[in-house]
């Protein structure tokens, strides 16, 4: 537990702050402590001083009187705030219960009189003066320790001091604010909001910092949607001529070259759907077509063209009524593919494909796990990117287009759901799909609410 506060430490810069003024807090408030210690307490004090508190002690004792008159001295020490103690041969008086008797204080010479010497008690300071009639001891540093207004001087100066470190603390806080700020940008943006901005309200480097972020997502977002409409342009303009290449390759001879163009133009035909499929639901007008469904008999339709297909699929025993408002053929659509990845990348001989459904109080989880080849760790954060490809030689049989898992994604964003990936090579893969069970469905560039990973099947 303390390592993981020291790390938070290290890695924020407000606790740093707050920790060096909290030090330097208590270094300045020590400081002035031991001042007034010194200044007050400490009786080792330089050759005047001593010479001060010398005369000031035969002044005293003049005034009492030889011998002393108790009621001189009990009003001498209501003036001047100190305790007395007589001990003579005839006498002995106390102004104080609490002066402790000399015999059990630590004694050693104050001036060049030997009669004054300073005593020691508990962390206390008396003067012992011996004279001709008996022995006087005095509390002179009783007024500087036990008056109420100096005390209370000294905690007023302590807690000015915190205060002012705090006020410190607080507008440094209100400086960097905009750290914060960048910080929140930099997460949403890392989610694929890049239509935030960052607030501008100062202008100095923290101000230009935040005008340089929202212009770089601004440019970046603009490059996106010039990358997306590119793509779109060309697929609808690749539209026609492989319309004329299908109708041209009617009137060709049945030929194995007629058999390979034709291969390749039902391949580039379903390349372009899905490219125009993915762009339909990013747009405003491609929303989705939600009715209420019942996840289970979804899953055992997708489930039928690969049952016959091994290494085989098992279909856990489903949550009974798990019924949501989705898009019934968008949601196939994800089946299909995640489905056709784990039967294309598993041996025969591997352990059968699992698939389980699961409902929970905020989402409904489907899980397909499979015992294939696995895809790298260093792929995978980019396997939902369009036309990435694991395998780089990109030949016709090891896959698609890399557009499938980009759809999946697209079309789970769209029911402000949540697609997970977790795979290791050799151990197979593990795709989880998360679907929200109170939020309404909404298009795809509202930012949909982060699901919470569900229990493993």
């Amino acid at each position: 537990m303390p390592t993981s506060w020291l790390k938070k430490i290290i890695h924020s810069v407000f606790l740093k702050l707050l920790l060096i003024i909290f030090i330097t807090g208590l270094c300045i408030n020590a400081a002035v402590g031991l001042f007034f210690m010194y200044l007050y307490m400490d009786a080792d004090q330089p050759t005047p001083f001593r010479k001060n508190v010398a005369q000031y002690v035969s002044y005293l004792i003049k005034d009492l009187g030889t011998p002393p008159d108790q009621q001189a001295a009990r009003e001498l020490c209501r003036r001047l705030s100190m305790d007395i103690r007589y001990e003579g041969t005839a006498t002995r008086w106390s102004t104080s219960a609490t002066l402790p008797p000399v015999q059990e204080m630590r004694l050693r010479s104050f001036y060049e009189d030997p009669h004054l010497q300073l005593g020691r008690y508990q962390g206390k300071t008396f003067m012992v003066v011996q004279t001709d009639q008996g022995q006087f001891t005095f509390d002179l540093v009783r007024s500087y320790r036990q008056q109420s207004h100096l005390t209370a001087k000294v905690a007023a100066l302590i807690a000015v001091v915190t205060g002012l470190l705090a006020g410190a603390y607080f507008a440094i806080r209100l400086i960097l604010r905009p750290i914060m700020w960048l910080n929140q940008g930099v997460q949403e943006v890392g989610h694929g909001n890049l239509g935030h901005r960052l607030r501008v309200t100062k202008s100095d480097e923290l101000g230009m910092l935040a005008e340089a972020f929202n212009s770089m997502t601004g440019r970046i977002q603009a490059m996106l949607r010039a990358k997306e409409q590119l793509l779109l342009d060309v697929s609808h303009e690749l539209r026609s001529p492989l319309t004329r290449m299908k109708v041209a390759l009617e009137f060709l001879p049945a030929t194995d070259a007629r058999k390979s163009i034709g291969e390749d133009v039902i391949e580039m035909e379903g390349m372009l759907s899905e490219i125009l499929e993915t762009q339909r639901l990013r747009s405003e007008h491609g929303g989705l077509h939600l009715q209420p469904a019942d996840l289970a008999a979804l899953i055992r339709e997708a489930l039928g063209p690969f049952k016959n297909q091994p290494p085989g699929i098992i279909l856990d025993e489903p949550c009974p009524g798990v019924m949501l408002p989705i898009d019934r053929q968008r949601v196939a659509t994800v089946l299909k593919n995640i489905l056709d990845n784990a039967v294309k990348y598993s041996a025969e001989a591997a352990t059968p494909i699992r698939v389980c459904l699961q409902k929970a109080a905020s989402q409904v989880t489907i899980r397909i796990a499979d015992q294939g080849t696995g895809i790298p760790r260093e792929d995978l954060p980019y396997v939902f990117e369009p036309f990435y490809r694991v395998d780089k030689s990109r030949t016709r049989h090891t896959g698609g287009f890399g557009l499938g898992l980009s759809l999946c994604r697209t079309i789970m964003d769209a029911h402000q759901g949540k697609i997970e990936i977790e795979s290791m090579p050799g151990s197979g893969t593990t795709v989880t799909l998360l679907f929200p069970v109170s939020a309404s469905c909404v298009l795809p560039n509202t930012a949909a609410p982060k699901a919470k990973k569900s229990p493993s099947c």
